[in-house]
């Protein structure tokens, strides 16, 4: 039963932190246009992508990780509430 809820709480965590991360390159995107405030985007990658090499990798690194983890938590969990006839 801990692996189950230790799973869930690595899944549930790992696409929070993956939707905050593209929420705040989104938002950040909106700055990097801005004629005003003196930003640029590389063309290569885009706003978005610009947005998202600014930000940082690292955050999405870590959703993936905990997504896999929790994922596997999950896996283990299940797979031992099964009973053996």
């Amino acid at each position: 039963m801990k692996k189950l809820v230790i799973g869930a709480i690595g899944v549930i965590s790992g696409v929070f932190l993956y939707g905050m991360t593209l929420i705040a390159s989104a938002i950040y995107s909106l700055y990097l246009t801005a004629p005003d405030t003196g930003g640029g985007y590389d063309t290569d990658l885009g706003v978005f992508g610009t947005a998202l090499k600014e930000i940082g990798t690292i955050p999405l690194i870590i959703s993936i990780i905990l997504f896999i983890a929790g994922i596997y938590y999950l896996y283990k969990g299940m797979k031992s509430n099964t009973k053996k006839v």
